[in-house]
């Protein structure tokens, strides 16, 4: 019997089991009901829907954003007897503090892991089948699987390294806005900043895009499509034109590879090791921060990837 090596393999099982366990590419994978859904229907309950629930979690970060600066500003408020101007004033060293902003971005961004993961857990997580377990288990926690997505990861980074420097030349004060806000958001605790890029961001925005908005786009889209739109939004999600630019391409690869593993978890990974590059990448020689290499990193990672997929093609 023929069966398939890995889950980015394409090769398929020539035998019934395959029926009971369609790949992600083939429409079956598409409830039944959905398949000859209207465009309407596709629009508002698909895409529509998708937009609100990106919009209810940036709301809840916004909101204890809001909350936090409100709190710490309490005494300068009571202070001021109620004038705004001088309210602004006492708000301005608040909101510029990088210790500040730091802290406010982990807490913001464990509130978001914490509803995300609870909510996916809720509407998706808990409903895993014993297929869908014994396919992960079987199929998704292989060496090859993983080593594929941290050679990916590599491969990504650097691609945003490039986008980010076409931006850069072409507009130079947007470039510089971007890092100053990054500086503030992230630059006052190195641990803070490592654990909310490096964990909590992953977990919270994998079980956001890849998990409830995906999962939504899945009944009533093809996968190429579902693949598009999460990314599209995955870029709204970070609010800024820089990274709303660069990250594109990282959540396409996102959704893929949790829309061929069946799972958020290979896409958390993946996205862990794709923040941390940050912090792997500075430990490198200076030439391995350069734009020939970022090319060269590029290129080499897609074809180590490409060539792996076409070798577990022809496993028998």
């Amino acid at each position: 019997m023929k069966e398939t090596e890995g889950v980015f393999s394409g090769r398929q099982r020539e035998s019934q089991i395959q029926e009971s366990q369609p790949q992600v590419w083939q429409e079956a994978q598409m409830p039944q009901e959905y398949q000859y859904a209207s465009p309407v229907r596709k629009f508002f309950a698909g895409i529509v829907v998708s937009i609100l629930i990106l919009a209810a979690f940036i709301g809840i970060q916004i909101v204890v954003s809001v909350m936090a600066i409100v709190g710490k500003a309490v005494p300068f408020i009571e202070a001021s007897n109620g004038d705004m101007n001088d309210i602004m004033t006492q708000l301005q060293p608040i909101i510029q503090d990088p210790v500040f902003m730091t802290n406010l971005t982990v807490i913001a961004t464990v509130v978001s892991a914490v509803a995300a993961v609870f909510f996916y857990w809720l509407i998706f997580g808990r409903k895993k089948t014993m297929e869908d377990k014994r396919f992960f288990r079987e199929k998704v926690l292989k060496g090859r699987v993983f080593f594929m997505i941290w050679i990916a990861a590599f491969g990504l980074y650097y691609l945003a390294i490039l986008i980010s420097g076409v931006i850069e030349a072409a507009s130079p004060q947007t470039m510089q806005d971007y890092t100053e806000m990054m500086d503030l958001a992230l630059g006052g605790n190195l641990l803070a900043a490592m654990l909310a890029a490096v964990l909590l961001a992953p977990i919270s925005e994998e079980c956001i895009l890849r998990g409830l908005i995906l999962k939504n786009l899945q009944k009533y889209f093809s996968a190429p499509v579902v693949i598009i739109i999460q990314a599209v939004l995955f870029g709204v999600f970070h609010m800024n034109w820089v990274q709303g630019l660069y990250v594109v391409p990282v959540g396409a690869a996102l959704g893929f590879v949790a829309l061929k593993c069946r799972s958020v978890l290979p896409s958390i990974f993946m996205h862990m090791v794709y923040n941390f590059m940050s912090v792997f990448v500075a430990l490198l020689p200076a030439f391995c921060q350069t734009w020939i290499f970022a090319v060269i990193a590029v290129v080499a990672s897609g074809a180590v990837v490409w060539f792996m997929g076409k070798q577990s093609e022809g496993f028998e």
